[in-house]
């Protein structure tokens, strides 16, 4: 087993547990729907962040090839998965015997879902230029950049309208992190 099978298998189960987060979220609220008073919005930052860990889990590829593995490099590398993870949690209520209206869950974890979310990304703009040998000033780290403003924003910002619209901007910032990664990996 190479040492990437080796790393991958690992951040394959970790990014399974994040999805399962999310899908075990969803199922609770489909099966106490009539308890449950769901969020659209909170739906639309759950099928983001599946979006994210699956274009996560893909862009594991840029590493297939390394070979000189330090165990620093190997905590640095495996930390984003597990902020992933971290925020998939956080992000979906568990909802037997807890929270019944999402909206109330959505705005009141919005400080500590964002947050991680944008630790996730300054992780990855140094854990790309470290581990992986991206230069700084590679294209992505600017669209890093701005969704980490983004994030830190609707962490601190409760306003209604703006997350709202900052969901959409967050997909187009997706959209243009794919389009710029396609064809390098």
């Amino acid at each position: 087993m190479t040492h990437f099978e080796f790393l991958s298998v690992f951040i394959s189960i970790v990014l399974a547990l994040g999805v399962s987060g999310v899908l075990s979220g969803w199922g609770d609220q489909i099966r106490f729907r009539d308890e449950v008073e769901p969020y659209p919005l909170h739906t639309a930052w759950g099928v983001l962040y599946l979006l994210v860990a699956v274009q996560a889990w893909w862009g594991l590829w840029r590493v297939h090839e390394r070979t000189d593995w330090t165990f620093a490099d190997n905590l640095l590398f495996l930390l984003p998965f597990l902020l992933l993870a971290l925020l998939a949690y956080v992000l979906t209520p568990s909802i037997p015997g807890g929270q019944r209206d999402i909206r109330h869950y959505y705005f009141r974890n919005a400080p500590w879902v964002f947050g991680i979310a944008a630790a996730y990304l300054a992780v990855q703009i140094f854990n790309t230029s470290n581990v992986v040998g991206t230069p700084l000033l590679d294209p992505t780290n600017g669209i890093r950049v701005a969704a980490i403003a983004l994030m830190m924003v609707l962490a601190t910002w409760k306003n209604k309208l703006f997350h709202k619209l900052s969901v959409v901007f967050a997909y187009l910032l997706l959209a243009a992190w794919i389009t710029t990664t396609f064809f390098t990996l």
